[in-house]
């Protein structure tokens, strides 16, 4: 009995078109933050230090917000949910950059300071309770039986 003729040597492995795609989308939209965080944070003279932290934390809060309402839709735990909590981080640091740079009274920083604490003191809480139902939601889901 003779051996089956080996089979024919693959060439090499081409991305599917959707993943090039999706490559593609992921390096233009990179290309497009560090354009606007590059504009704002070098290339705006006209803005004093203090308003370019402003806009870059109000920008990074937008992007956090998108980021967050992309993970809501896909629940993608890898790329959308740390990249709206990264957005959050630099926005949050931003606006209190920008309050201790600025150069309002001290009644108005104090002001500022405790209406942006308690924003991110919301968002923490928020971030808490989610990982408390994702803790659980996983516990209920390693309790189920599954029958092949």
């Amino acid at each position: 009995m003779e051996q089956p003729p080996a089979p024919a040597p693959s060439g090499p492995t081409v991305p599917k078109l959707s993943t090039t795609v999706l490559l593609a989308m992921a390096a233009i939209a990179t290309i497009v933050l560090v354009a606007i965080f590059a504009y704002i944070l070098l290339v705006a003279p006209t803005l004093r230090i203090d308003e370019r932290l402003w806009w870059t934390g109000l920008t990074s809060m937008i992007f956090a917000l998108g980021f967050y309402m992309m993970y809501a839709a896909t629940h993608d735990r890898m790329i959308a949910r740390p990249l709206a909590g990264g957005f959050f981080v630099v926005g949050a640091g931003s606006f209190y950059g920008s309050i201790f740079t600025g150069g309002s009274s001290d009644f108005a920083k104090l002001l500022y300071l405790i209406l942006l604490s308690i924003l991110v003191m919301i968002v923490l809480g928020a971030i808490f309770v989610m990982a408390r139902d994702a803790e659980t939601d996983a516990v209920r889901r390693a309790r189920r039986k599954y029958i092949p």
